[in-house]
């Protein structure tokens, strides 16, 4: 075990971590949260820095509705020059319609990637979901809604961005044991005014249950947006491995 935990904390990423896991009602009922992270110093041959922190905390009535937040930030310096810089806020709120496999759902949002040369991002949105278990093959979702995206960019040219985009997404997530679950979620977020102006997100995670309420998470992500700010990639590839501890 021990071992296992030092080898983790060897290859640990500089990227905060949120789980994309779909949220049920009645799944965890009361209050929980999670908490997750990673240091990394490297000095000598490699001179950087790394850190990143993210919590979660829920409350969930049990009978019709859960509501969440994330909040999450990454940090990183190579050779006195910061490369990573980022944050991220979001709240959802999930209610049943008339039947539990409906349900409505709002959510408000706030991030920043200095690199992406996003100062500010904030939207609101809201949605329906429909959810379907799959017998032994796991739970799908599928979401269709809207939301308001307003951008302030550190770059002069452009600076501002407002937009009305659709949310469609497919979620999927199964447990193989108590112990050990996948999970997937797939975003595609056009502009209701320009449909070649639209944002793909896609992350896969597996979490592995070590001891107790401590987990390994490793996440793989890709994003796409057809429309960056002037001079930004228009992609971005990252995988992560982190601990997480539930209460």
């Amino acid at each position: 075990m021990k071992f296992l935990i030092i080898l983790v904390l060897s290859i640990v990423s500089a990227q905060a971590v949120i789980n994309i896991a779909p949220v049920d009602i009645g799944a965890t009922p009361g209050f929980s949260g999670s908490v997750k992270g990673s240091f990394v110093t490297k000095r000598g041959n490699t001179d950087s820095d790394e850190y990143s922190a993210g919590t979660r905390l829920q409350y969930d009535n049990n009978i019709s509705y859960v509501v969440w937040a994330d909040l999450a930030f990454s940090y990183a310096k190579a050779s006195g020059t910061t490369n990573t810089n980022k944050t991220y806020t979001h709240v959802r709120y999930i209610h049943t319609l008339y039947k539990k496999d409906l349900n409505w759902e709002a959510f408000v949002q706030s991030q920043t990637d200095k690199f992406t040369k996003i100062q500010k991002r904030l939207i609101s949105g809201i949605g329906l979901r429909y959810h379907s278990n799959i017998q032994k093959y796991g739970n799908i979702y599928f979401g269709f809604g809207g939301f308001a995206e307003h951008i302030d960019y550190t770059s002069t040219i452009d600076p501002t961005e407002d937009n009305i985009r659709l949310n469609i997404y497919i979620a999927y997530k199964k447990d193989f044991s108590k112990s050990v679950n996948i999970s997937y979620i797939g975003y595609y977020q056009p502009s209701t005014e320009l449909f070649s102006d639209y944002i793909l997100s896609n992350s896969a995670q597996l979490r592995v249950k070590v001891y107790r309420q401590l987990s390994i998470n490793f996440e793989i992500i890709y994003n796409q947006d057809s429309k960056p700010a002037v001079g930004v990639q228009n992609y971005d590839f990252s995988q992560k491995t982190s601990f997480i501890y539930e209460f």
